[in-house]
């Protein structure tokens, strides 16, 4: 009864993963490019900086660095999910908004082949979109004229991947990443003249494709209580199929929530086509594990978004830079008696230089991270906790600054398959 309850529990799991696993953001800035890129978003992870390239862990599932998965132990098998909510405050020179969101985040799974092949599958986020944006100008001859912005959607990437032991301590891994989603964007212009016939035009685009994801990782002892690990990873420069649909509309106000379509301006749909050219990526990270009680992690990528393409359109795209480092600390990994010391404290930092330049003004973001490991008892599993506090853009040249804090629970459990009972 007890195997059946567990397995029942895991495949709900799954079920909440797939059904709500694309992430929900209100943010102005993702109207731009393919909207808010989502980063590290494993709290084991996230509470570090968000390093990973480097992390060669038995008990993680690290899909930033497909060479880890050579690390699974036999007959393991490790699942992951989690959630996240974010509260941001947005400001201008004399405005302000704060904004509460929560979403399920992830769903990712570990297993071993044999004993130099691991492999990994999983749902992430890749980008979102969401925005409420409203303007108002006043027209010599039209009077007044508001602005209305909204956006929706995302792009979500579905992955498999696998690592070979290359040799006694380097290990490769690929991972096939298969893009998908929709970005919406829709425009409204509202007058107040009673004369002329308010427009609005609707922008929805659809991807699909796959992408390539290569690392490497190499691992060593600098003495017996010293461990380090390098990682390597890299994207390919890759062209993914999407289609367009806009529709323009001319319109008016029958009542406040009811709308006549007076006429129709443009529209437009194209097939799927390669109108989307998504750069590559390059990142290196280091670990270093001493005395089984610190682990120290940091990495540095970068991505050449002057490549994007956009049917044709490059959005203005600047190139991005992530620099992150991390520390944890776990008092006693064999403790009997005291929990307290088999949790794992911990800390860390992030700066990033976007790919959003707007204004001749490149957003940076900076934030300070920190979280917990806590065990559950007779288990190998974990629950995770992280907290991020940090904020985007400026104030200056007419532009938004986000300060916001990010709050994500991760689970991650963990068992042993094929292993035959001793007794029934």
């Amino acid at each position: 009864m007890q195997k059946n309850k567990r397995y029942f529990t895991l495949i709900f799991l799954c079920f909440c993963g797939s059904l709500f696993a694309q992430n929900q953001i209100n943010s102005p800035y993702s109207r731009f490019g393919i909207g808010d890129l989502q980063s590290n978003i494993l709290s084991e992870y996230a509470a570090m900086g968000g390093s990973s390239i480097g992390s060669y862990n038995p008990n993680i599932v690290n899909p930033y660095n497909p060479a880890s998965y050579s690390a699974f132990k036999a007959n393991s098998f490790i699942f992951s999910t989690g959630g996240a909510h974010q509260t941001t405050r947005m400001k201008t020179i004399d405005l302000e908004q704060t904004t509460n969101n929560s979403s399920f985040s992830h769903l990712i799974l570990g297993f071993p082949i044999n004993k130099k092949i691991g492999m990994s599958a999983g749902l992430l986020p890749f980008s979102n979109i969401g925005y409420h944006i409203e303007d108002s100008e006043i027209h010599p001859d039209l009077g007044n004229i508001n602005y209305s912005y909204n956006g929706d959607g995302g792009l979500n990437i579905l992955y498999v991947g696998a690592a070979y032991h290359l040799a006694e301590n380097l290990s490769f891994g690929a991972n096939a990443n298969y893009l998908f989603g929709g970005l919406n964007r829709n425009k409204k212009v509202i007058f107040s003249d009673g004369e002329t016939y308010n427009t609005r035009k609707t922008s929805s685009i659809s991807a699909k494709g796959f992408f390539y994801q290569l690392g490497l990782q190499y691992y060593g002892d600098i003495n017996d209580k010293t461990h380090f690990t390098l990682g390597f990873t890299a994207n390919n420069n890759a062209e993914i199929s999407a289609k367009r649909s806009v529709l323009t509309e001319t319109y008016e106000f029958v009542s406040s929530i009811y709308e006549i379509v007076k006429d129709t301006i443009e529209n437009t749909s194209t097939g799927f086509t390669s109108n989307m050219v998504l750069p590559k990526n390059i990142g290196v990270g280091f670990s270093l594990d001493m005395d089984n009680k610190w682990l120290f992690m940091a990495d540095l990528s970068m991505q050449d978004w002057s490549e994007y393409r956009m049917f044709g359109e490059s959005d203005s795209l600047a190139n991005s830079m992530k620099l992150s480092g991390g520390l944890q600390f776990t008092p006693d990994k064999m403790s009997v008696n005291k929990y307290w010391k088999l949790i794992k404290f911990r800390f860390g930092g992030k700066f990033q230089k976007s790919y959003l330049q707007l204004h001749n003004t490149q957003l940076n973001e900076r934030s300070v991270t920190f979280g917990f490991g806590l065990p559950l008892r007779k288990t190998k599993s974990e629950i995770n906790l992280s907290a991020e506090m940090g904020e985007r853009g400026t104030t200056n040249n007419n532009l938004i600054k986000e300060q916001f804090f990010r709050f994500q629970i991760g689970l991650s459990l963990k068992d042993v398959w094929f292993v035959k009972r001793k007794y029934d």
